[in-house]
């Protein structure tokens, strides 16, 4: 059984019109597959792709230029690989960027990533509840009905977004967090001195966050159980909807978030653990 959220399907690429294109500042892995087929593409584009392919005992990887783009980004923002040979010449981390998919024993739960900002916008632009989509009995599933299916637990109030502010400990942990980029812990420092004048909005569009955030880290429940994944997700959809109230609503906001945040397992390790 797969499950899927309500706006996966209508997802599609900006390409060149992206303005956080995941061809810069991210290591790019080359699988085992599709660094054999780029040792024979032929011509001067094969030269190129044997240039920029360094491997070493965690494997293949591109070697990104100095301003840490994929050497395969075009000044268009649209991929060389992809106009000169077509998509199925992309390694599986390109062609798979930003979905997600992770098991819970029977059941595949599928996804996409919010540190691109097409997935937020589809998110956040729906006023109406998150809902998901079981592929087995085609039914769609309230976040309440899904972790009823999956065999959680959670309290209906604690699915909705109340509107407290993130609190002092989750700031603190924030800061502990290792930073994306140079930005980021300007960033933080202003919005937590602001925070105390902020007050937050509530609403389908933060229940959305707050549900989405939730269903990422499903499977580490096992693990961590679910009252601490539902104080991360309500954390973190305060974290955002804060940074709305001192802004301006803007997805950016939750795509930050998620980029600093969602792609390291140590960072949500730190939030987890307050």
């Amino acid at each position: 059984m797969s499950i899927c959220p309500d706006f996966y399907d209508r997802f599609a690429c900006r390409a060149g019109d992206c303005r956080h294109s995941c061809c810069r500042g991210w290591e790019i892995d080359v699988d085992s597959e599709s660094d054999e087929y780029y040792k024979v593409v032929p011509g001067e584009l094969g030269d190129k792709l044997r240039r920029s392919i360094s491997r070493d005992a965690e494997g293949a990887h591109f070697v990104l230029t100095g301003d840490g783009r994929c050497p395969f980004l075009r000044p268009d923002g649209l991929c060389e690989l992809i106009v000169e040979l077509g998509e199925d010449a992309l390694c599986d981390i390109c062609a798979l960027h930003p979905r997600f998919y992770e098991d819970l024993g029977d059941t595949e739960l599928c996804g996409l990533g919010l540190s691109c900002e097409a997935v937020c916008t589809l998110l956040l632009e729906s006023g109406e509840p998150l809902r998901f989509f079981d592929d087995e009995s085609g039914e769609t599933l309230t976040m309440r009905e899904l972790l009823s299916l999956l065999g959680l637990e959670a309290a209906p109030a604690s699915l909705r977004f109340d509107g407290e502010k993130p609190s002092a400990a989750f700031l603190a942990r924030m800061a502990e967090t290792e930073a994306i980029d140079d930005n980021w812990a300007g960033e933080l420092a202003a919005l937590t001195n602001g925070l105390p004048g902020l007050r937050l909005n509530t609403g389908p569009r933060y229940d959305r966050v707050l549900q989405y955030l939730l269903y990422r880290q499903l499977e580490r429940a096992a693990d961590a159980g679910m009252e601490k994944l539902l104080r991360y997700a309500r954390e973190g959809t305060a974290f955002v909807a804060a940074w709305d109230a001192a802004e301006g609503f803007d997805p950016e906001h939750l795509r930050r978030f998620s980029e600093q945040i969602e792609y390291s397992t140590e960072n949500v390790d730190i939030l987890l653990n307050l």
